[in-house]
């Protein structure tokens, strides 16, 4: 199950113990998980899964298998295995994102390979990954992008900012690579591209998706425009001074939020940015508006998010108030204070 899943979502892991260490020893030796470093005292190791378009596409057919709960294979790892689980939810994302693809490009055949691989960018954000009938705002895709196409089956998690410009994202996706921006990347969170027209990969025949992922109560069903602003492609080095501008989906998931909701804004080409732009605010996870979220399995989706909170884990002792005093004011659990401060005194 991790070997599968690895080959998609750049899962990292944090071995501190043999045990754990034994585990990540076993995807280097028997799952094609590559090796990069290894300490002076063999005490531990780096290991990535690198971006292997086979390998990444054979698990896509066995994640199709209906033995394959992918869902609960998931939840298995997150709290089965000493894997980083993020710090913004960017994991459960970018599975909504696997799994909206997969959809989009259909079932295997018998040889395994996917009904098509460059898939109609249109249909897949208003159809496969947000639900249709609870996005009209997205209903113009279509006539914005008749002929766009799309295409990725995992994700590269990159190490530096710089990376991210027009030339190397249309190479990843020659790889089938979606991106996974480094820690602290400004503003966004992971990108992919489409193709305006066709499947001639070319930077005149090139569009942006942007996303943000925010595992935080703070940020609710209502948009905030000014994280819409800052998804500025020429801010960001995607796009150079001089270069022209590019059609943009920007895609927010406030993951946490306690009431579900999806607000779309659409923004024609002006002078100020000659190209039509999306704004899309998406607010839990809700099968009303996400599609790869089926009802029966919203506990689980549930379930993945608290799973998410890796620092929560410390305080599922028996007596977690008496644990969270032990570090005061590190959260807004009330045992963080109480044996401290009196909060919402005057």
């Amino acid at each position: 199950m991790l070997a599968c899943l690895s080959q998609r979502l750049p899962i990292e892991f944090y071995s501190t113990n043999y045990i754990s260490q034994s585990a990540e020893r076993k995807q280097v030796e028997g799952h094609m998980r590559v090796c990069l470093n290894i300490d002076a005292g063999f005490q531990s190791m780096t290991t990535v899964s690198s971006s292997e378009p086979l390998l990444s596409e054979a698990a896509y057919v066995i994640m199709s298998r209906e033995s394959f709960d992918v869902l609960k294979c998931f939840k298995t790892i997150l709290e089965g295995f000493a894997v980083h689980k993020g710090d913004r939810g960017e994991f459960l994302a970018l599975l909504l994102l696997t799994l909206a693809r997969d959809q989009a490009v259909g079932l295997p055949n018998d040889d395994g390979r996917p009904q098509r691989r460059f898939f109609n960018f249109a249909p897949f954000v208003h159809g496969r990954l947000f639900q249709s009938l609870s996005a009209p705002g997205l209903e113009k895709l279509q006539d914005d992008f008749p002929d766009a196409k799309m295409h990725f089956n995992h994700f590269v998690k990159i190490h530096d900012f710089e990376t991210i410009d027009k030339e190397t994202l249309l190479l990843l996706m020659t790889r089938g690579a979606g991106v996974l921006c480094a820690d602290s990347q400004a503003s966004i969170d992971a990108v992919t591209v489409f193709l305006t027209s066709g499947t001639k990969l070319t930077t005149d025949n090139f569009g942006l998706v942007l996303y943000q992922f925010k595992n935080d109560l703070t940020y609710s069903k209502n948009p905030q425009s000014k994280l819409f602003e800052s998804m500025d492609p020429y801010d960001l080095g995607i796009l150079k001074e001089g270069d022209d501008a590019v059609p943009i989906v920007k895609i927010f998931f406030a993951l946490a939020a306690k009431i579900p909701g999806l607000h779309v804004k659409r923004h024609p080409a002006l002078e100020a940015y000659n190209a039509v732009v999306y704004e899309i605010w998406c607010a839990g996870f809700s099968p009303e508006f996400l599609n790869p979220v089926c009802a029966q399995q919203t506990d689980i989706w549930d379930g993945l998010l608290q799973a998410s909170y890796g620092w929560k884990n410390i305080y599922k002792a028996v007596e977690k108030d008496l644990r969270r005093s032990l570090v005061p004011g590190a959260a807004d659990d009330d045992g963080h204070w109480s044996h401290w401060a009196v909060r919402g005194a005057e």
